[in-house]
């Protein structure tokens, strides 16, 4: 702040400082695209300056209070999503092999989040119980594939839930490894489990099966008291499996999974009505996810573009991860 005034020839505007030149002082932060707890941390030095010389904050100004109102919201601190993980970038993480407990969780967690256009809140909400395998069957009496119940929804005003489909695959089947993940890890649904049993329960954490994805101490077993995941630690998880990939992490964040789901589905040709039974939009707001490049074609004739008055066949249900070609 010194070095400020003395460049900007207002060495006097120091203690007490002129909010003018505060003003120019923070706006200059801005320009750099500073975070906003940089900014945040040299307007604390400067508040307690002020207070051990005597002198009243110069944040209690009035022009100085409704010009940092919208400062946070305006300058956050989070990284924009810049990149989409695209099935290229599924299939190099899935074929990497296991070397512990940690890779593995964090390979199943990016791969579900994208092929199940998960939200991270979503993804940390998720249950060992509500993964179920085989529960539906196509019209022949085979298999579909797992379900997943997603209990948090942020425009679930009714808080009912909602299931994601999750469809068989090849060599790279992503419920294969879910299932071999949940084997290994001695994860599996307690019989004492009432979820399924009592409809208020079904929206609730379930403390007696615990959460699918853990936090695994030394990369190699799981904290005693089974501690969910948190939003930074599913960053982290895209960071760490992209860089054992050798691809450069940068630009991705945890609404690359979401944003990447849903532009692999549109470039595919999905129906908007099936991209939104999967991802939970009840309105446009999932153009926000999609690539600007994709265009809805019609490249699957056989699926309907609204949903009938039926619902959706359950093969249809299942044909959004199918595109991801694992």
């Amino acid at each position: 702040m010194g070095h400020f005034c003395v460049v900007m020839r207002k060495s006097n505007a120091v203690l007490p400082a002129d909010k003018q030149v505060l003003m120019a002082f923070v706006s200059q932060f801005i320009l750099c695209q500073c975070a906003t707890g940089t900014i945040g941390k040299f307007l604390s030095c400067i508040v307690t300056k002020h207070r051990q010389f005597g002198y009243p904050s110069p944040l209690l100004y009035r022009e100085m209070g409704s010009w940092l109102l919208g400062l946070k919201k305006n300058t956050s601190s989070g990284v924009k999503t810049k990149m989409r993980l695209t099935p290229i970038h599924i299939r190099l993480i899935a074929s990497l092999p296991t070397i512990s407990l940690l890779h593995e969780r964090d390979s199943i967690l990016v791969q579900l989040g994208t092929l199940g256009a998960l939200r991270q809140s979503e993804l940390v909400a998720l249950d060992v119980c509500d993964w179920i395998v085989n529960r539906e069957c196509d019209a022949k009496g085979k298999s579909c594939g797992a379900m997943i119940f997603v209990k948090r929804k942020k425009n679930d005003q009714e808080g009912k839930g909602r299931w994601k489909r999750i469809c068989w695959g090849g060599p790279l089947c992503l419920v294969k490894r879910i299932e071999s993940y949940l084997h290994w890890s001695n994860l599996h649904t307690n019989a004492a489990c009432l979820k399924w049993k009592d409809v208020a329960l079904r929206t609730l954490p379930c403390a007696t099966c615990g959460p699918l994805f853990s936090m695994v101490y030394g990369g190699t077993r799981f904290y005693a008291q089974r501690e969910r995941v948190s939003s930074k630690h599913i960053t982290d998880a895209i960071a760490r499996m992209l860089t054992i990939a050798q691809v450069d992490d940068v630009g991705f964040t945890s609404k690359s999974m979401r944003k990447g789901g849903l532009s692999t589905a549109k470039r595919a040709g999905m129906p908007k009505a099936l991209r939104c039974q999967q991802s939970g939009h009840q309105s446009n707001a999932h153009k926000a996810y999609e690539s600007d490049d994709s265009t809805d074609t019609e490249k699957n004739q056989d699926l309907p573009r609204c949903e009938p008055p039926g619902g959706f066949r359950t093969n249809h249900l299942y044909r959004f991860s199918q595109v991801f070609g694992l």
